[in-house]
């Protein structure tokens, strides 16, 4: 089972389709190369759960990311 550490925040709560939560998690996007295009943007990544020894931080827990695309939304369908 994985393990993830991160912040939580209510948003969307009411909205169809939408639990009210989000789980922020910090990412290392250092193996896509396009990353700085992606930023903004709903995204699928895929990856691992690792410990990394930042300098200024310690040991911290990060999703090390090896692959990401945008997600496009489907059009809506009208009744």
């Amino acid at each position: 089972m994985p393990y993830l550490e991160g912040y939580l925040r209510a948003e969307g709560a009411g909205e169809a389709g939408h639990t009210g939560y989000v789980f922020e998690i910090e990412v290392d996007m250092s193996a896509v190369e396009n990353a700085g295009e992606l930023v903004g943007e709903q995204l699928a990544i895929t990856g691992d759960v690792e410990m990394v020894d930042l300098p200024s931080r310690g040991k911290i827990l990060v999703f090390k990311v090896t692959s990401a695309a945008t997600i496009e939304e489907e059009p809506e369908e009208e009744a």
